[in-house]
């Protein structure tokens, strides 16, 4: 009985979960992500047919301004919490198409503009509250059906916000993300 209940319940969940999705289309979805910056969960949502909205909370690396020098610092033992929020152009969903090639999990090459709020965490290091704002160029690409690969490169502006001080930095990401719905 108890299995037959189990499988009832996957059943309807996979029905409710479930989407539609043209294998020629961008989808939204939720992941898990692991890279550079740390941990996090997000939500990637389609606002028209090229451009994804991505907003993430997460754990990971922290940061300070001092001057003209940036400071990173990711202590695993202290984790400093962080919110993102990125949109995305993807651009080349039609040439991906045209060549037979996935878009899955919203697949492509981008240009993003992204913003990152780090609330600082002073616990063991100085590390400050301070808002990260960029524009990057990057790829997305899926790993399987549920797996992705996501890296940028770009130049941002940081604020600190306890030392009042900011600076242009160049910017990289990577990271390795489970799509859960």
């Amino acid at each position: 009985m108890k299995k037959i209940f189990a499988i009832v319940i996957i059943t309807i969940t996979n029905l409710c979960f479930a989407q539609n999705v043209k294998n020629n289309e961008l989808t939204n979805f939720g992941r898990i992500n692991l890279g550079l910056h740390g941990l996090d969960a997000s939500y990637e949502m389609l606002i028209s047919k090229k451009i994804v909205w991505e907003n993430s909370i997460g754990m990971g690396m922290g940061s300070s301004v001092y001057g003209s020098s940036v400071e990173y610092l990711f202590d695993f033992t202290k984790p400093t919490p962080y919110i993102k929020s990125e949109l995305k152009y993807i651009y080349n969903t039609e040439r991906r198409i045209s060549k037979q090639k996935s878009i899955l999990n919203n697949s492509g090459n981008y240009i993003g503009l992204q913003t990152k709020y780090s609330f600082g965490n002073n616990n063991h290091y100085k590390l400050n509250q301070t808002l990260l704002t960029e524009i990057h160029w990057g790829i997305q690409r899926n790993l399987g059906k549920k797996f992705l690969f996501n890296t940028h490169i770009g130049l941002g502006y940081i604020t600190d916000f306890d030392s009042k001080d900011g600076h242009i930095t160049p910017t990289v990401g990577l990271r390795f993300g489970y799509k859960m719905f």
